[in-house]
């Protein structure tokens, strides 16, 4: 089993990984501590579903992007374990910035501890 953690502040639906892929094995909701952002933790069988294809469903259940004139704070972190899940996310975020106008303000950054759930 692998563990991927996600978080996002608007527009983001945690409980949609319950059922997003055959593979995912247990997902559990919360919020990073003093913030609006919500946090998704999900563990899945990387045999069956990969870390390419979450990251993607990811993206596919949030607005990653800053508008003009926006009146809220758009967030949005991935949080990686590893240097594979460093790698992907990298590329993934790249390659929507290449199909974007607008700014992916996906944040990168180790997982860490002022998730609570």
């Amino acid at each position: 089993m692998e563990r991927a953690v996600f978080g996002a502040s608007e527009f983001f639906s945690q409980k949609a990984f319950i059922s997003g892929f055959r593979g995912i094995e247990n997902v559990r909701t919360g919020h990073l501590k003093g913030t609006n952002v919500k946090i998704v933790e999900i563990w899945f069988n990387p045999w069956k579903v990969s870390y390419d294809k979450i990251v993607e469903l990811f993206f596919d259940l949030h607005d990653p992007i800053t508008r003009e004139g926006h009146k809220f704070i758009n967030e949005s972190f991935i949080f990686f374990s590893d240097l594979h899940q460093l790698k992907v996310a990298k590329q993934k975020k790249n390659d929507l910035q290449q199909l974007n106008k607008n700014e992916i303000i996906t944040e990168i950054t180790p997982v860490w501890e002022h998730i609570s759930f």
